[in-house]
């Protein structure tokens, strides 16, 4: 059984989020239910909240340990990939 529930939020929060669900496939409600479930599956809020504001190494550190970084097999493959990003 399913229930309506009422959520407030300001315009351009529901708007922003609202535009990056509809990118993702989904509608508001189907955005706010998979974070909801994430919630109970982690028993946690399923990101980091922190009145802290990283230091530039931390970020480094969290973005290597997350995947998120680039490789090169040398320099040249290194300064090809910077000239591309310049061009974009």
């Amino acid at each position: 059984m399913t229930k309506t529930y009422s959520l407030r939020l300001d315009e351009k929060t529901r708007s922003d989020a609202q535009k990056i669900f509809n990118d993702l496939g989904m509608d508001f409600s189907t955005g706010i239910k998979i974070y909801l479930k994430q919630v109970i599956k982690t028993n946690s809020i399923p990101f980091k909240i922190s009145n802290d504001t990283p230091s530039s190494l931390e970020r480094s550190l969290e973005e290597l340990h997350n995947g998120q970084f680039k490789s090169f097999n040398s320099v040249d493959e290194l300064f090809t990939d910077l000239d591309d990003e310049e061009d974009n």
